[in-house]
């Protein structure tokens, strides 16, 4: 009888653990392995590192994000009441979600997992006017992808390689995939010099009427999105 009584108690005890509300997911910025780099009020952008099996805890993407990984990683995309997603993602390739869910990543792969996280804030559907394309020279330039409000393209500048000069119609954020150093020549302005490791970002208000040159010894490689 008394073990009949708390086989009971046990049980009544595990059925009341199984129904307490799980925690309620917290914004990505209080989310303690995402670090902000940039803010304003276009854009917030976000370094996640995550070591082997590491995970998140639950967080809210509420709106359209983009993330791109630094090296080759594997991660596990789990929302509450679902199967695990996982992904596989190579360096520098760059992924895109509509956000409007919870989630927490983990990093599935052997080695640590290092990924940038730009997350739009702003809804504007009217669309983009001005072409994606400028004129540059030993440059190569792809789309990634167009959205109403963000688009984004792949850019590699060879040693010496430029762009022509060009007003900024719209704000940009370059992501870099490699170390580069890169002179600047903006109208009104002195030249500067701008050094970014892999990793870094560096935000271009629209308006700017300027020129781009690679001074690097090597090909500058990074993704720039640009902002409706």
């Amino acid at each position: 009888m008394k073990q009949t009584l708390l086989l009971a108690i046990a049980l009544v005890a595990a059925f009341a653990w199984t129904q307490e509300p799980a925690e309620p997911p917290i914004d990505i910025s209080k989310e303690l392995h995402h670090t902000l780099l940039l803010g304003n009020p276009s854009v917030r952008v976000f370094r996640l590192k995550l070591e082997p099996n590491e995970a998140t805890v639950v967080h809210r993407h509420s709106n359209f994000y983009a993330f791109v990984s630094l090296q080759p990683v594997n991660i596990s995309n789990e929302v509450r009441g679902r199967q695990p997603v996982s992904t596989h993602l190579d360096p520098g390739e760059v992924r895109t979600s509509r956000g409007g869910f919870s989630l927490a990543e983990r990093n599935i792969s052997s080695v640590p997992a290092e990924l940038i996280v730009v997350e739009a804030l702003k809804s504007d559907t009217s669309g983009f006017r001005e072409p994606m394309a400028f004129r540059f020279h030993d440059t190569a330039q792809g789309e990634i992808f167009e959205s109403s409000a963000v688009r984004a393209y792949d850019m590699i500048m060879a040693v010496g390689g430029r762009t022509e000069k060009h007003k900024e119609s719209y704000d940009r954020l370059l992501i870099a995939l490699s170390d580069i150093d890169l002179r600047e020549e903006t109208e009104g302005q002195a030249p500067s010099e701008t050094k970014m490791r892999a990793g870094e970002v560096l935000w271009i208000p629209r308006g700017l009427t300027h020129t781009t040159r690679n001074l690097g010894q090597t090909a500058a490689h990074f993704i720039v999105l640009e902002f409706n």
